[in-house]
């Protein structure tokens, strides 16, 4: 009997004693919690002290299509409920936001607003990665978007696009997806620099003429039904050995 209460005690003293949850390295904390989605990491504060305020210091943040659809489930987009959560989210992150992914839908709102502070607190930060997905009516990106000079990889959905007269271009983005884009007149024939451009992809944009870049080094373009592409002025693009260009059927 005395036996079985000493193999009880052990036992019970090897589960208390080692919280292997509290005592994870740095590196795997952030890795396990840029894996979950967001509303599960900022739930992650119960788990351990150690814990707490970790999801508060992501550099990664996706709030994608799953997410505003899980809001709208539980009936947060009643009165502007997506914008107020988001907001909320901005504030609580502390860190960097390098990797952004964020899908805007269709809320009816009144302007972008906040979606101009969110974009502006990302050109603070040093942005590398951003996905704006937009189902509202065209988003006209505000001129310090263009100050986000660090980024790597770009997608945009239904924006306009009119640089700043002075703007030079994005001189490390390597890869680049607009779809549903109006490229502003651009009156002086600016052209924009984008020397490590590789990928290039355009679904349905207009305006096409006003887009003009120089990319030493793309190598793949992608475009479709995009009017006037024709005269897309891809400046000293010797690399361009991949080129798909596909046509609206007729309806």
């Amino acid at each position: 009997m005395t036996g079985n209460n000493n193999n009880n005690k052990r036992r019970f003293v090897t589960c208390t004693e080692v919280d292997r949850i509290s005592n994870l390295p740095e590196n795997l904390i952030e890795l396990i919690l840029e894996k979950l989605p967001v509303q599960d990491a900022m739930r992650t504060h119960v788990l351990s002290k150690k814990w707490l305020y970790k999801w508060t210091t992501l550099s990664s943040l996706v709030l994608d299509e799953h997410f505003s659809k899980k809001l709208a489930k539980n009936g947060a987009f009643v009165h502007n409920g997506f914008i107020r959560i988001t907001n909320q989210i901005f504030n609580f992150l502390k860190g960097p936001r390098i990797k952004l992914h964020l899908h805007i839908p269709y809320v009816a709102l009144d302007s972008f607003q906040e979606v101009n502070q969110w974009i502006l607190s990302l050109s603070r930060d040093g942005v590398k990665e951003l996905v704006l997905i937009n189902k509202n009516q065209r988003y006209r990106l505000p001129c310090y978007f263009f100050s986000c000079l660090d980024l790597r990889m770009l997608e945009l959905e239904n924006c306009l696009i009119k640089p700043p007269l002075d703007f030079q271009g994005f001189l490390y983005l390597e890869d680049l997806v607009l779809r549903n884009i109006e490229f502003g007149a651009n009156s002086n024939g600016t052209i924009i620099n984008l020397p490590q451009l590789k990928k290039l992809k355009m679904d349905e944009c207009t305006n096409v003429y006003n887009f003009k870049i120089k990319s030493t080094k793309l190598f793949q373009l992608v475009l479709r039904t995009c009017p006037a592409a024709t005269l897309l002025q891809l400046l000293h693009s010797k690399c361009l050995s991949v080129v798909v260009i596909l046509f609206k059927k007729p309806s």
